[in-house]
This record gives C-alpha cells, structure tokens and sequence, in this order.
C-alpha cells in the first residue's frame, strides 16, 4: 500500500472544534450540511445521516481510544476526504465515550484507502501526547500543524487492541445458571468469560454450554441424539438451574490472545480453533475480547 500522509485527505474547512452539539444525529447533520457546501454529493443529505445511524456505534465506528469514525462508501463519489469534529465535553453513549469524530467518506471501491486511513486515524489515537494535545487545540491550522508533525501514515498492521471490546462482561464460578441464563438472553452475547475474585481469567463459558448442561453425561459418547423426542432435558435444566453454578459446565480457556498481536494472528487462531471470539489477556487478567464480526465490521466492511 503507497504511504499517504493522514493530514492530505483531511480538508481544513471541514475542522470543528469545540463544538457544542451532544446528539449523535445532530453531530452527523452538521458535519454532512458542511461537506455538502464545498463538495458535489449527489445523494440526498437525509438518507446518508439514516445510513450513518443505522450501524450501531459498536459496528466499526467506535474505537477503545474514544475516536468515533463514521465511514460513507459513495458510488457516485470520486473523492475521499475526511471532517473532523471534536465535541466541547466528551459524548457518553452505551457503547463508550467519544472525544473527537473522523467522519470519511470515500468512493465506493476505495476500500484500501479507507483501511489505510482507519489505520492512521487509530494510529493517532494511541500516541496519547498527541491525541491529548488535539483535543485541546482551538483552532483547524494548528490541528493540522500538529497532525503534520507525526509520522502517521500507514507503516504497521492493525492490532488487536484497536479493535477489541473493552466492555465485556464477565462471569463468576458462583453464578448460578440461572443468573448466566438471564445475562445470555438479555446481552444476546453467547460468550462469557469466568474471572475469580481477583479478576484472573480461570474459564469461560457458552450459551451451548448452557444449554447442553441438560443432558444426561452419557449422550457425549453418543453419536447423536435422535432418540431424544421430549423437552425432558430443557425441563430439567429450567428446574435446576438457581441450584446449579457456572463452575459446573465451564471449561477451560482453550486458547488466547495479547493486544499487540496483529488481526492476522487473531484470524489465524479463531479458524485454527473454530472459534467466534477471543479472550485478550494481560498479566492473568481479561482485559477485552475480540470476534471476527470486530475484524468484519471494523476492517472489512468498515
């Protein structure tokens, strides 16, 4: 990929700092009336702001580092830049805090040079001097003046840490399954990790887990259950599961992963063992997750 300078895609009159507005919707009007005044978009400025609102802000929009970059693929657009909006006190949302917007907006098979620029944006982020220092800045020229004095074109892969969860929740061995029944049916997350009292990762734990803990021992050396033809094993598992704890049917963590290793790494081991998500360790502590669908929605079809 050609080395490219963050600060030659970002047009200087399409800086807001300090700005006032708390709502995600008005932010996103805002930034789009102002693109529209110095660019040619053909698409109606109300179906790209329905566009933007649809992804959740977990769907590779929200960074760990509290940078929101929203991301439009335009087919009639033969352009790329990019509006940067920094909110006068950080926006509290369900998904985490955002300190500052990168809104872009590329042509439709620009993809490498999104990738290249989420790259350098996440790149920015994570060098805290100069990341605190541009959200303290009052004016688009020393943004711009700041930005220019970084090396931050595109010289590494993506990591681990730019794309995990941060706000995972977590299980004890003590829970009962009736409390993990009710966590798994309201996250709609099918995967917990098991911490001690000390916050040390010791097992995890699944919604299959959950499920199957109903069965008899004896069906896993079966080769299948088409014997089976009542709820028998679902009854018995609603009537038993305030009496029985997650310790019961958790198992050992099978695999993990650290924040600095690459995407590729991550892939790698997802398909080596047929997983969904990764638990990222440090020092015996769980200190995020990362899943395909992260590496999906963030990278590929960010």
């Amino acid at each position: 990929m050609h080395a490219m300078h963050l600060t030659s895609l970002i047009d200087s009159r399409l800086i807001f700092l300090e700005n006032k507005l708390k709502d995600i919707t008005e932010i996103y009007d805002f930034m789009l009336s102002h693109i529209y005044k110095h660019f040619q978009l053909i698409d109606p400025k109300e179906e790209l702001i329905e566009r933007l609102l649809k992804r959740e802000l977990n769907e590779g929009i929200l960074f760990p580092t509290g940078t929101a970059i929203p991301h439009l693929h335009l087919e009639n657009f033969n352009d790329t830049l990019i509006s940067i909006l920094i909110p006068e006190k950080p926006i509290e949302t369900e998904y985490g805090i955002i300190k500052i917007f990168f809104m872009v907006i590329t042509g439709k098979h620009d993809n490498s040079l999104y990738l290249h620029i989420l790259q350098s944006v996440i790149k920015m982020s994570k060098d805290t001097e100069v990341f605190e220092k541009v959200l303290t800045l009052k004016s688009s020229h020393d943004l711009l003046t700041l930005l220019k004095s970084g090396d931050f074109a595109v010289k590494r892969a993506i990591t681990v840490s730019d794309l995990m969860s941060k706000n995972i929740i977590t299980v004890k061995p003590t829970t009962t399954l009736k409390e993990l029944s009710h966590i798994f049916y309201e996250t709609y997350c099918g995967y917990f990790p098991v911490v001690n009292d000390t916050g040390n990762l010791i097992g995890e734990v699944t919604v299959l887990d959950y499920i199957m803990s109903g069965f008899p021992a004896y069906t896993n050396f079966l080769s299948n259950l088409n014997f089976l033809k009542s709820f028998e094993p679902f009854e018995r598992l609603i009537k038993e599961e305030h009496l029985r704890y997650v310790e019961s049917i958790m198992r050992p963590v099978e695999i993990h992963i650290n924040s600095n290793e690459s995407i590729f790494e991550a892939l790698f081991l997802m398909k080596k063992y047929n997983r969904r998500d990764l638990p990222v360790i440090e020092d015996k502590k769980i200190i995020g997750l990362i899943s395909f669908m992260d590496i999906f929605r963030k990278v590929i079809k960010g």
